[in-house]
């Protein structure tokens, strides 16, 4: 019985930790709110992708002025250039006329090894902040990089 438990407690622990790396993009929005803020700005207007929008944001993660959110669905990639977007949340890696500039990895699969831990939970990237290559304080900023 006290076997059980420990078995037990070991996959609560596993998906535990699966489950807090499964919705990556409430940390994407969290990191660039504290990194992606311009002092010579009126707006900040930020795109949410939906598979974003699906994947942790919400509008509890939303800040007050100075951003401002989109989360409009169906915007080809061509039109984002077009668009006066800030900052970009995307699962996108490459977006013409942003930069990436930070991404925030998620929960891939489990790997099994024979030696400890047993259980290794693999993340990669999930998610992308993009910055517009048009606002130059944007590339002014000591982002931590897409490589």
């Amino acid at each position: 019985m006290l076997g059980l438990f420990f078995i037990s407690l070991g996959c609560t622990i596993v998906f535990f930790l699966a489950s807090y790396d499964n919705y990556p993009s409430g940390n994407a929005l969290k990191d660039l709110h504290q990194i992606g803020h311009l002092n010579n700005t009126n707006e900040l207007w930020v795109h949410i992708d939906t598979f974003s929008a699906m994947n942790g944001i919400s509008r509890f993660c939303e800040n007050d002025s100075p951003w401002r959110y989109s989360k409009e669905e169906g915007i080809p990639l061509e039109e984002f250039c077009r668009r006066n977007f800030t900052y970009l949340v995307s699962e996108q890696f490459a977006v013409d006329g942003f930069k990436c500039l930070h991404y925030v990895s998620g929960f891939s699969w489990v790997r099994l090894q024979s030696s400890l831990p047993p259980v290794i939970l693999v993340k990669e990237p999930k998610l992308y902040i993009h910055g517009n290559t048009k606002i130059k304080d944007i590339m002014q900023i000591n982002w931590a990089g897409c490589s």
